[in-house]
This record gives structure tokens, sequence and C-alpha cells, in this order.
């Protein structure tokens, strides 16, 4: 008779299977596989409901806003069918639902202050006969001088049926907007329809204090948005069978001196996001089996917590398969594996950034194994990177739900002259795109010294075209680069 092996779940089960204290054979954790009587499963005929923003996402969304000011969220109230009865809903903060969460989770999370939310309409949701969405509740919300720069508040929210047929599941009820605090400098804050623009860095080369250099000359906003720390790496401990990161010198470094080589970066707005890729072992982004997934997600949250990362960055690259496969690991990739890892980091980080580069197993995220307990891709993928490469692809068929703004296109590799051509640039302004660069460094030759074949040019060159076509403004360089110190 054929025996499955039965894997427990959780992080000292996790830890003890790659131990390899789980995987022996005929164990005590083997069971018969038996017929199972489907006949005796019922499909649900009801009217489900759930919420959504306006971005697609369901259960959670994040933002950002600076102390003083105030944003508003847009939440929907969609059906999983349409009904020939009208339904209506009340939304409500509730702080309960943050209270479960963090139970949940293990989290902490601090309430948004109840006194600053507003909800239009009192909250009422109404879905008409045959349809599956309603009209948007206006969720709003004011800072106030209480609240921390730098933490995340939550604004907990729940939704309850008045009027109709609809139904929720105990989860489906409740929406979390997390929303992160940020202090009120402004330097790089180029309106909120503004190009984000990514800078992707080699940490073995470059120290990130470079992003310090560039200006805008009229707003004297710096230039930059994100800065991606490229990149660590995400091994395989042979000897104890534990997967781990921080494997890279120059990343330990930074982070372990991060209020000198980090901090000025975000006191100006600029966020730090910690790249992953493979190092020559079977550990990847793509292989990871769930309950491995789910422990290494919750060691890189430790890691996120103590050194004050704003995201992750994955990258499909520099892995060696190992036979037998070890235990907790998948023996090939797949870009539905890629899609546990990032929604696992997602759901215990909602307020994270995750980055995806378009390379190798996340080159394609439309399978439906890609949907992860109902969540798209779009729900735990912020931004995507475009190689440099790919020019003009599509983003729809691959990254289903991702928009332009989430959409990094025309890729910039400053080290061997990938440049975008000034029509490229103006497609990202004109469509509001975002935009990545990759290898900036004043040290580098190219930043004077013209290169690449395609166009000739400089890195200064680059950056001032993206500054005079992105931004409207001159990018003003202060010729005090800063040499790698680590």
């Amino acid at each position: 008779m054929k025996k499955h092996n039965l894997y427990k779940t959780g992080l000292a089960a996790i830890l003890f299977a790659l131990y390899g204290g789980l995987f022996t054979a005929c164990s005590e954790t083997e069971f018969d596989a038996k017929y199972i009587d489907e006949s005796q499963f019922e499909v649900s005929t009801d009217q489900m409901g759930y919420l959504a923003d306006i971005d697609g996402r369901t259960e959670f969304s994040s933002l950002e806003i600076q102390t003083g000011y105030s944003k508003d969220v847009t939440l929907l109230l969609k059906a999983t069918k349409p009904s020939s009865s009208v339904s209506e809903v009340t939304l409500a903060y509730d702080q309960e639902v943050l209270k479960r969460y963090n139970e949940e989770t293990g989290n902490d999370f601090v309430a948004f202050p109840s006194g600053n939310v507003l909800l239009s309409a009192g909250g009422a949701m109404t879905l008409p006969e045959n349809t599956q969405v309603s009209e948007g509740v206006k969720v709003s919300f004011t800072t106030t001088e209480e609240m921390e720069a730098g933490k995340t508040y939550v604004i907990p929210l729940q939704a309850k049926v008045t009027k109709g047929s609809l139904k929720f599941s105990a989860k489906s009820s409740s929406f979390l907007i997390f929303v992160k605090i940020l202090e009120n400098l402004g330097d790089n804050f180029k309106g909120e329809d503004a190009v984000k623009l990514f800078s992707v860095i080699e940490t073995n080369e470059t120290n990130p204090l470079n992003h310090l250099c560039f200006t805008l000359k009229d707003s004297k906003k710096y230039l930059f948005d994100y800065v991606v720390l490229f990149c660590d790496n995400i091994v395989l401990d042979q000897e104890t069978g534990t997967v781990h990161a921080l494997h890279n010198d120059n990343i330990v470094k930074i982070l372990n001196n991060k209020d000198k080589y980090l901090k000025p970066l975000q006191d100006r707005g600029m966020k730090i996001i910690l790249g992953i890729m493979a190092d020559h072992t079977h550990a990847s982004v793509a292989n990871l089996k769930p309950e491995t997934a789910q422990a290494f997600a919750r060691y890189m949250k430790t890691v996120c917590d103590t050194y004050g990362l704003d995201g992750f960055f994955y990258d499909d690259e520099y892995d060696k398969a190992q036979v037998p496969t070890p235990p907790g690991f998948w023996a090939t990739k797949s870009p539905e594996h890629v899609a546990r890892l990032m929604y696992e980091m997602k759901r215990l980080m909602p307020d994270k950034i995750n980055i995806a580069y378009i390379l190798g197993n996340l080159r394609d995220m439309s399978s439906e194994g890609c949907v992860i307990d109902g969540n798209a891709v779009k729900d735990y993928v912020d931004y995507v990177m475009c190689d440099y490469n790919d020019r003009n692809i599509e983003i729809a068929p691959i990254y289903p739900g991702i928009d332009n703004t989430r959409w990094g296109m025309y890729s910039q590799e400053f080290n061997r002259g990938f440049w975008a051509k000034d029509e490229y640039l103006q497609e990202i302004k004109d469509e509001q795109y975002a935009h990545f660069i990759f290898a900036m460094d004043p040290f580098r030759s190219s930043f004077n010294t013209p290169i690449g074949s395609n166009i000739y040019q400089t890195q200064q060159d680059a950056l001032q075209k993206v500054g005079q076509i992105l931004y409207g403004e001159e990018v003003v360089y202060d010729g005090k680069p800063y040499p790698k110190d680590f």
C-alpha cells in the first residue's frame, strides 16, 4: 500500500525537519492514503461577500503618510456572484479585528486613533441586485502629533450585513489598513503622481550614502525614492540543514552600521530594500516548501525589525540543485514556489514592500498556483522590475492586476551601458511607470567616461535625462561622493 509522510507545520517542526529528524524511513509519522468519498462534501450556493481596495487587495493594504497630513483609502464591497436581492452592509472601526490579527501573527501593531478616522456615509455599503461590486466607502484619516514617526499604525475595520442574503466568512468580513508614519522632511517627496525611482546598488562595491549626492535643482528634492541593497543571500547551511540570510559580508557591515549608512537616507524619505538571491546552494527564492517559506519569513521579519528595513527584492539566480533533495525543499523551482515565499513574507509583514525582478521563475506569475489562499500576485507583490533586455513588454498577462505605477519599465544598467532612450523615459513619464537603475556609482569609470553601444553616454548623462524628463528639473551632483569604507 502506498504511504505518504505527514509533515508537521510550525517553526519548531520545520527546523526539526531541516535537521533531518523527521524524514526517516518507516517513521511513526507515516499514514495510509485512503479513498475519500467526495459525495459527502457540498459546494456552497450562497452569495459570499468580501472587502477590497481599489487596487483589488483583500484582507489588508498598506500605505505611508507624513506627519501633519491626511489621506484616504476607498474600499469596495464585492461578492462571489450576483443575487436577485439587494444587500446592505455597515463598515465600522473595530479594534477587535486588530487584536485577533496580532494574536494570530505574534505582532503588536497599535491601532490608529479612532477619533482621526472617518468613514463616508457612516460606513454604509449597498450591493444592488444582479451586481457583484458596490460603490466605494472612503476611509479618511489624519495623523496626530502624538503618533511616532517610523511606526506603523493600523485602521481595523469590520463589516456586518444588515439586510439581504449576502454572507461573510469570518476572514472576509474584516479589513486592515496599515499606515506607516513618516517624519515630515519632504526631501524626496516629488508629488503623489511622480514616478518612483529605484536604485539597485552593488554593495560589494558601492556605498549607499552616494544617493545623498543627487538632488533636483529647483525643488531641492532628493532624486532617489528607493535604495535596493544588492544582494544578500539565502543559503542552506549544509552542516545544520537550516536556511538563513545575512550571508554577504558587505551587507552585514552595512546593516550593523545602519545609523551611518542607512539612517541618513531614510531620514530623507528613501526606503531601504534588502535584495535576496541564492548563493550556490540548493536554497533559492523559488524552491522552499510552504513550511520552510513560513519559517524563513519569520526569520526575515526578525532581520527586518532589527535593522529597520522597508522591504525585500527577490532575484532568482545562482542556486545549485542538490541530489537528493534536502528536507524542506522542492526538487525543482517554479513560479508557484516563489509566490508562496512572497505571500508568506507579505502576510507576516504587510507594511513592507515586495519587489519582484523579472528573471528565472519570476518572469511569469500568472498561473492559478500563484494565487495563495485567495490572494493573487497583486496582493503580495508591490513593484516589478523589468529586466534590462526586456523592452516594452506587457505586464498584464504575466503579473495580473499590477498597474503601471508598480511596473518598472525600461530598466537601466549603469555598469555595462544599458541606457534608456529619451522616448523610453518619456513613455515612463506619460504612463506613470516606475523606473529602476542598477549599479549607479560615482567611482565607476562609466560615471564620467561614455560607454554603451546603443547610446554612447555616461551615468551623469543618464541621470540628467531622468531628472529632466521624469521630473522636469536639472539634476545637481554635489561632487562629494562617498567611497566604499566597509
